[in-house]
């Protein structure tokens, strides 16, 4: 592991965007939110298994049971290379009916099977069930043809899941992610909107070194990206939530201003690139005007690229299966060359 102490961007005096970030600044931010992470980081590289993986679980709403009350829901696909679970009802009834589950690419049906098996085991009467779960291919670091995340490991991430839940980086499904030639994983970050918050959690595994930008600088022209991580096209998955009472439809055009914050921090959306965007409003109340959108539009957008900085920053060195060594970002050459360039404009 990096001996570099590992922080948030704002910590290394970059604050991007113009609007405020909320207390925690985070998903959880979002009132009712709680996010909990199971990581599997276990054996040595030569072993066999080498686990660097996990479950992470996102719970839309705390005070009620989804199922019978969901929280209006929406997804957007960039580039459709993924084998996330769930979208197609999501958008076809403008609802998510379970929590939001993230793993690896081929543990995505066992997550999905145990978010089912929760809501079948809470009522008896349920005969048909969606659960969303959204992917990253950890097979650089992991051994991810041995699909080691079970059931009770999910179990294990709802259980630690709490409304107050920062953690970032090598935690969760971002264990063994790497992106833009660097360590990754999860990343998290929120901005208020009058009263209202708008929350982002990035699961990052996407992007090659010469993309990466931060607060609009070149950052592979100052510091030269791992070399075992930099062919990786990747894939990110990203969602975002609000207590801002929103129609599937406006909602639905939130969420797709994820994408810009990922355009922002350089994304392009490889060809190999599985880039999905989810989203979700769990106040039903009565909806804003279309009018007033485009401050949530900016909210998703800033928020979403704050997260995926720091999902990068909070990410440590991490040596995975077969000894493949994935350094993490060197924060001290990324501030000094910011300060050396001297403010952008957000």
């Amino acid at each position: 592991m990096t001996s570099e102490r590992r922080t948030r961007l704002r910590e290394l005096g970059i604050a991007p965007g113009r609007l405020p970030p909320g207390e925690d600044n985070a998903l959880t931010d979002v009132p009712g939110v709680a996010v909990g992470h199971r990581t599997l980081h276990r054996g040595a590289p030569d072993d066999e298994p080498c686990l660097r993986t996990g479950a992470s679980v996102i719970d839309p709403a705390v005070d009620r049971d989804v199922y019978e009350n969901p929280v209006t829901g929406a997804t957007s696909v960039l580039n459709g290379y993924g084998k996330s679970v769930g979208l197609p009802q999501v958008d076809e009834l403008g609802e998510i009916e379970t929590p939001i589950g993230l793993t690896n690419t081929l543990d995505v049906w066992s997550v999905a099977d145990a978010v089912a098996g929760r809501a079948l085991e809470r009522d008896a009467s349920v005969t048909s069930v969606n659960p969303v779960v959204g992917e990253c291919n950890d097979g650089v670091l992991n051994d991810i043809r041995g699909r080691h995340v079970s059931a009770a490991h999910v179990e294990d991430a709802f259980e630690a899941a709490t409304e107050s839940n920062t953690q970032e980086g090598c935690v969760g499904a971002g264990a063994g992610t790497t992106g833009f030639g660097w360590k990754a994983g999860i990343g998290t970050a929120s901005r208020r909107v009058a009263d209202h918050t708008v929350g982002a959690l990035v699961l990052t595994n996407t992007g090659k070194p010469e993309d990466l930008r931060i607060d609009g600088l070149h950052v592979d022209r100052y510091v030269e990206a791992s070399t075992e991580a930099s062919s990786a096209g990747g894939s990110i998955m990203m969602l975002v939530g609000t207590d801002a009472a929103l129609s599937s439809r406006q909602l639905g055009r939130v969420v797709e201003r994820t994408e810009l914050g990922l355009g922002r921090v350089g994304g392009i959306a490889h060809h190999g690139s599985g880039d999905f965007a989810i989203g979700f409003a769990n106040d039903r109340g009565e909806t804003f005007s279309d009018g007033e959108l485009t401050p949530l539009f900016r909210a998703a957008i800033e928020a979403t690229e704050e997260a995926i900085y720091n999902s990068l920053t909070r990410a440590e060195t991490t040596v995975g299966i077969d000894g493949t060594t994935v350094e993490a970002l060197p924060l001290d050459a990324v501030r000094r060359a910011v300060e050396a360039r001297g403010p952008s404009n957000p």
